[in-house]
């Protein structure tokens, strides 16, 4: 007898029908996972590294970019990220003031530690604009 099986349309269904159910397991679930050494041994960066090699290779970021095009893009933009970008951006606030206050307080520093501006644009960005950028490089490591 030949085996049967779901139709995507009854996988579908079926996805829908468990969306009651699957952000208390995910929640539950993540709380007690152990991410951080799995993710970052030396196995799972060979992984990553050969896995995103191989999609370079492929051209797959491209195929994928193109195969969407802008409509798909804008019309996900649209539906789902404009719903939630407000939201995700206040729980972000903490976190945003405590990463990038040091970064912040390196590029003031700098800022203020340049000389002031002269009529040549090139000195300026030498002398004023590349300092700021080293300093912001450095507080980011």
């Amino acid at each position: 007898m030949p085996k049967v099986h779901k139709t995507v349309d009854e996988a579908a269904k079926h996805l829908g029908e468990s969306v009651s159910v699957i952000p208390g397991r995910y929640k539950e679930a993540t709380g007690k996972a152990a991410w951080e050494e799995p993710a970052s041994s030396p196995q799972s960066e060979l992984n990553y590294s050969a896995g995103v090699s191989e999609a370079i290779a492929e051209g797959r970021r491209v195929t994928g970019i193109h195969k969407a095009g802008d409509t798909k893009y804008r019309k996900g933009c649209a539906e789902k990220g404009a719903g939630v970008i407000g939201t995700r951006i206040t729980a972000a606030l903490g976190t945003y003031r405590t990463e990038f206050s040091p970064i912040l307080g390196a590029m003031n520093a700098a800022s203020d530690a340049a000389p002031p501006r002269t009529r040549d644009p090139m000195a300026n960005i030498d002398a004023r604009l590349k300092p700021v950028v080293a300093a912001t490089i450095a507080a980011k490591k």
